[in-house]
């Protein structure tokens, strides 16, 4: 007798939770084929969070909005939104902005720690990788990435930067923050997004610079995947498959250079100072804040993206 035709009913029920994979290098990191991934795609039944409000408000026109496309155990689950403050915390906002600008984190894996954060954005552990199928060429980030501190790091010449600041509070579920590994100035490309509605003990040593405008129900779903033991582990690997700039925000550069300068006003009528002295409190400062002025040279993996990302032949997506 003649075996049947399988049905994609039977193809599912057969190791549903195994994505269709290809050995790219060693050391655990694949290559999916895209067309393979989107064939496959389904929707976790996601029940909502009721009533969830972002946490800071509506999103400001000025700053940017990033995107995030969440894959588990090999399905397409959605895609998340996040508006980053970048009228708050230029100096954090920008570096976030450049790791998903040239697709750092596509690849990455997130960490779940149910009722409490997930945790995302370390590079230096990438998942798997994804081309389109119809590219002659796909980008070989395996070569093109040497090394990278473990845990990840940032953008600006110095693998690690300072906290820029702790004015936004963790204040309910939805937040985007830094995560520092419980150290002061310490930041890298690690984030973390929080699921439950307080959170104080983030606040003054993590530096909350966003907020999930969309998804964030996908989100909160990802919680069932996690371990009451609050390790992290997932029972389904969660990972970017791929993220972007949804909008790059209005007039952003003239709503920091305003921030800056009430910042810098508030600043000197609280201090109550002469003119003299003003002028030693600016260069205090400057010494202080010279990370501001920091000139963003774009470490080797970055410059690697770039001129990958910017080739006919060799794209990421």
């Amino acid at each position: 007798m003649s075996a049947r035709n399988p049905t994609p009913q039977d193809d599912e029920s057969k190791g549903k939770d195994i994505p269709s994979i290809l050995p790219l290098a060693p050391g655990g990191v694949y290559a999916v084929k895209w067309e393979t991934r989107m064939k496959r795609a389904e929707k976790l039944a996601i029940t909502p969070l009721p009533d969830y409000r972002n946490p800071f408000g509506e999103a400001k026109a000025e700053n940017p909005i990033a995107f995030f496309d969440i894959v588990a155990g090999g399905y397409y689950l959605g895609r998340v939104e996040v508006e980053v403050k970048r009228d708050l915390c230029p100096i954090t906002a920008e570096n976030f902005l450049k790791l998903v600008e040239y697709k750092c984190y596509a690849g990455t894996k997130f960490k779940v720690y149910p009722g409490n954060w997930l945790v995302g954005g370390d590079i230096s552990d990438l998942d798997e990788v994804v081309w389109d199928a119809n590219d002659p060429e796909f980008f070989n980030y395996p070569e093109l990435l040497p090394e990278v501190r473990a845990g990840g790091q940032s953008i600006y010449e110095d693998a690690l930067f300072k906290d820029e600041n702790f004015d936004l509070k963790h204040d309910g579920p939805g937040v985007l923050t830094m995560y520092n590994d419980d150290e002061p100035d310490a930041n890298g490309s690690r984030f973390m997004i929080t699921f439950d509605t307080k959170n104080k003990e983030l606040d003054g040593k993590h530096v909350a610079f966003g907020q999930v405008v969309s998804g964030f129900d996908l989100l909160y779903s990802l919680q069932k995947l996690g371990d009451a033991r609050q390790e992290g582990d997932t029972f389904q690997r969660v990972t970017i498959e791929k993220c972007g700039i949804k909008s790059t925000g209005s007039n952003a550069v003239a709503a920091m250079a305003q921030q800056q300068q009430q910042q810098q006003q508030q600043q000197q009528r609280q201090q109550g100072v002469t003119t003299a002295a003003r002028a030693m409190s600016r260069k205090a400062n400057g010494r202080k804040h010279a990370l501001r002025r920091t000139r963003f040279v774009p470490p080797p993996f970055i410059r690697a993206c770039s001129l990958a990302s910017s080739s006919s032949v060799m794209r990421m997506f």
